[in-house]
């Protein structure tokens, strides 16, 4: 097997070879300081963008700096005053050593959890898949629904799973999302529907195509879905807050309505979370103590439902681990107004 990542960290460790000589001491506008700091910070760009397998352009442009002003600093015959460089490249090397610190420090969140929501999920995705069916899902944000999309597509064969937004929103744009999902390589809008369906037909059905935040789909868009299900025998999840649902209970113009309508086999809804899956989540974080419970189950049944409670458990751990203390209701409650999102939840 290739291992591609060692192969990538070999290519970029051979372009950044430390310096046999250093810059110029002949040179006025440069201190034997400036000179014994460039060499600090030689080592320290070169560890940085072996590991990341960034290129002397990349490192560059993530500094600021004109690809030849670094590539003069680097090889230490930049003729221009040194400090200024080394600040800038000090900085810069300090900031992305603080992120690092940052993001090392902050907490995991739990793995996926098996829910009552995710199970019902699971089920209206596994009918959708085993049925050639159109199916629609609508939560609430923050309730899991795409952590179980993501769960089932990594659980079973057979599936794509695409995320639409606003920028995506048309037939177009869609099917070109889909055709990256898929690997299809089309150039011609004509032909590019029928590569497509191709690719999500599978002899006796077995392929779910989920559409997650569906409701930012023109209207045009989900019907181009319908017409994957008719014509290629595919299931299709659609995904996303009731917006979407609103499309086929309040319009009835068009027989385009009548077709979407009649088309959907199954669909789940839950405007909010139950109590007993945000105990799960909470179990999860490791609370027990009932204040904590409590008061967790309480920024839970916010919108944002699980995710309120993520957030607000990533901060109060950073918070007792800052004062060296184990978690405790102070930490929790402290968290929550330090975010200070109660008029948003």
């Amino acid at each position: 097997m290739n291992d591609t990542s060692n192969t990538s960290q070999f290519k970029a460790a051979s372009l950044w070879e430390r310096p046999l000589t250093g810059p110029d001491k002949s040179l006025t506008n440069r201190s034997d300081q400036d000179i014994d700091e460039w060499w600090g910070l030689i080592d320290r760009v070169i560890d940085i963008a072996t590991a990341q397998s960034w290129s002397k352009a990349e490192v560059a442009r993530r500094i600021g700096m004109a690809d030849g002003t670094f590539s003069g600093w680097f090889s230490g015959k930049y003729t221009g005053r040194l400090d200024n460089q080394n600040k800038q490249i000090g900085q810069w090397l300090n900031s992305i050593e603080e992120m690092a610190g940052i993001t090392a420090s902050i907490p995991t969140s739990p793995a996926f959890l098996q829910t009552k929501s995710s199970m019902d999920i699971m089920e209206t995705l596994a009918w959708a898949q085993a049925a050639s069916d159109m199916v629609m899902i609508t939560f609430n944000a923050g309730m899991g629904k795409t952590e179980t999309c993501r769960h089932y597509r990594a659980t079973r064969p057979h599936v794509c799973h695409i995320t639409m937004s606003p920028h995506t929103k048309t037939v177009h744009s869609m099917l070109v999302e889909l055709a990256a999902e898929l690997d299809v390589m089309v150039l011609n809008p004509a032909k590019l529907v029928r590569a497509i369906g191709k690719r999500l037909e599978r002899t006796g059905g077995g392929m779910l195509l989920i559409v997650d935040e569906a409701q930012n789909l023109q209207d045009d868009a989900i019907n181009q879905l319908r017409h994957f299900v008719d014509n290629y025998k595919c299931g299709v999840a659609l995904v996303g807050n009731n917006e979407i649902f609103g499309r086929f209970s309040k319009r009835t113009d068009g027989p385009s309505y009548a077709q979407l309508k009649s088309r959907l086999g199954k669909r789940l809804k839950r405007e909010k979370p139950r109590a007993e899956d945000l105990q799960v989540f909470i179990n999860a974080w490791g609370v027990t103590e009932p204040e904590c419970v409590k008061f967790l189950t309480g920024i839970g049944m916010k919108g944002g439902a699980l995710r309120q409670i993520d957030k607000t458990m990533k901060l109060a751990t950073m918070i007792a681990r800052g004062s060296n203390q184990p978690i405790s209701f102070d930490h929790i409650q402290a968290a929550w107004k330090n975010r200070d999102v109660e008029d948003l939840a």
